[in-house]
């Protein structure tokens, strides 16, 4: 009875644990992805809508600034030579400003908003301070715009510089780095003549992009004007709460359903998110897109090799600017298919309104042609490279690296007389790198979901195994149960011996006679 009592306990525990082990073995990921579906989305109130509104933690980003050191010489012809000054480190601190969200389509529209804080600490010395020969980038843009687009109004170009830059004697001046960041140039604008006033009346007209002191004065600065203002055009990004694997997925950006840029249905799609978020189940398979605005141009990272991070293992993706004179697919970005640029060069003049070209620092991975045309640059892979490692079951970035430089073509203009013997060169101007390692706490919260799956993989495994066991136990013990049931019982016949009182029959001796007896008459 004991035996079948423990059979019993042995069969239903172990029965019992095979299912629990089969429910977490198929149940538990349907539920795990339930869960995420429930938390990953940027409908108000979930974590991940909070941390995507705004970033608690700021951003690293690093200025490097071209000083020239031969500025005479270029004037006259000479290849620039420069000299990279930096990191200037700034903490750049991210919030989506006037969030606006729509049910019916289930998005949310926003502006981005970035505020910069200088940190002389981790500069590595510099203070913003320092007096270096850089390109009047606004008077550049300024003369190689009207050569590319309306080289016939140069004379009048001329003149208007001569009036509110007061008769320069080089396009390169000596300025204070922080002042070509952040607090400007001046652009004195109190002129009277026609040349100075009709460029001075479409500043007025539409100054963004400048620093507006007063009336008449305005400001310069490749960052100021961001520092701590909404941008005016709005972002509109799907939410994920309908389908989890749109989450972040930009499907307007300035009011337009298209980037409106390149007159081309392919280039000027959105693809990808806004480069804050990205859904979850993120594989090597899958390249990393995102809409850089500054751009107009949604930009494909794609895996390179598996990397480790805080103990969690990770993807690696990197990005290239790509080669449009030769990738059909990019001739689009370009001022026409015909005059596209080389390898690693990107030209921004139908995005921005000026002709700057973007590229990696140092022009790292660009035609080699560039690199020749100024000396002073040095590409290196670990120190220019665009990179991005992922955490794949969560799409997490756990670290990255966005690098990017800013270069302006120059060449002779006839016409200007301060550029008429102007040497043809890529002139970079600066490069700026955001990277972000993402903190403690938000990585111990990723290592948790890890953690939480590697437990319920043990104790699937464990409860399955146990339910075997136990299952196999109470199969044992039936069996052992049912052999010794169904052996014969032999009673041992006692000898009689002839003894009185025995029971034990006495056989008689075969009679033949007895036999025959028996046999039936037919056979007779």
């Amino acid at each position: 009875m004991a035996k079948m009592s423990l059979m019993k306990k042995l069969g239903i525990a172990g029965g019992s644990m095979f299912v629990l082990s089969m429910l977490m073995w198929f149940g538990f990921p349907k539920l795990l992805v339930s869960m995420i579906k429930s938390q990953v989305n940027l409908k108000p109130g979930t974590d991940v809508r909070a941390l995507w509104s705004k970033i608690p933690f700021a951003i690293d980003f690093r200025v490097y600034l071209y000083n020239v050191t031969n500025p005479d010489e270029v004037k006259a012809g000479a290849k620039p030579i420069v000299r990279q000054v930096g990191p200037y480190y700034f903490e750049e601190w991210h919030e989506k400003d006037n969030l606006i969200d729509r049910d019916e389509d289930d998005s949310v529209e926003y502006a981005i908003k970035n505020t910069f804080h200088f940190k002389a600490e981790k500069s590595e010395g510099l203070t913003g301070e320092e007096e270096l020969t850089l390109p009047h980038v606004f008077i550049l843009a300024m003369v190689m715009t009207v050569l590319r687009d309306k080289p016939t109004a140069m004379p009048v170009i001329n003149k208007a510089v001569n009036s509110i830059f007061k008769n320069p004697e080089n396009v390169f001046v000596k300025v204070k780095a922080m002042d070509l960041m952040f607090r400007g140039l001046m652009v004195d604008c109190t002129v009277s003549d026609f040349a100075g006033g009709a460029v001075c009346g479409m500043l007025k007209e539409n100054p963004e992009g400048l620093i507006v002191y007063d009336e008449e004065h305005f400001g310069f600065a490749l960052l100021g004007a961001k520092n701590g203002t909404a941008a005016k055009q709005r972002m509109r990004v799907l939410r994920g709460r309908k389908n989890l694997m749109d989450i972040g997925r930009v499907i307007e950006f300035d009011g337009k359903k298209n980037i409106s840029k390149w007159d081309d249905d392919r280039c000027d799609a959105f693809n990808g998110t806004d480069s804050y978020v990205f859904h979850p189940f993120l594989y090597e398979n899958e390249d990393v897109v995102s809409f850089a605005p500054d751009l107009c141009r949604s930009l494909g990272a794609y895996f390179q090799k598996k990397t480790k991070l805080a103990g969690l293992n990770t993807n690696r993706y990197t990005a290239y600017l790509g080669d449009p004179s030769s990738d059909e697919s990019l001739k689009c970005n370009c001022e026409a298919a015909d005059k596209c640029l080389k390898a690693g060069m990107m030209d921004l003049h139908k995005c921005l309104g000026v002709p700057l070209v973007a590229s990696h620092p140092h022009f790292y991975m660009a035609d080699e042609s560039y690199l020749a045309t100024v000396d002073g640059l040095s590409p290196k892979q670990e120190d220019h490279e665009i990179f991005l490692d992922f955490e794949p079951f969560t799409g997490t970035p756990m670290f990255a690296k966005k690098r990017l430089q800013f270069n302006i073509p120059i060449t002779k203009v006839d016409k200007f007389k301060i550029m008429k013997n102007f040497p043809d060169a890529m002139l970079p101007l600066f490069w700026v790198e955001e990277g972000v390692l993402l903190p403690d706490e938000l990585i111990a919260q990723v290592k948790m979901i890890h953690t939480m799956l590697t437990v319920v993989a043990v104790m699937k495994w464990l409860m399955l195994l146990a339910g075997l066991g136990m299952g196999g136990g109470a199969g044992f013990l039936y069996y052992k149960a049912t052999q010794g049931s169904d052996k014969l019982e032999i009673t041992k016949v006692p000898k009689d011996n002839g003894k009185p009182g025995s029971t034990e029959k006495k056989i008689s001796p075969l009679n033949v006679n007895t036999l025959q007896a028996r046999v039936p008459p037919v056979l007779d």
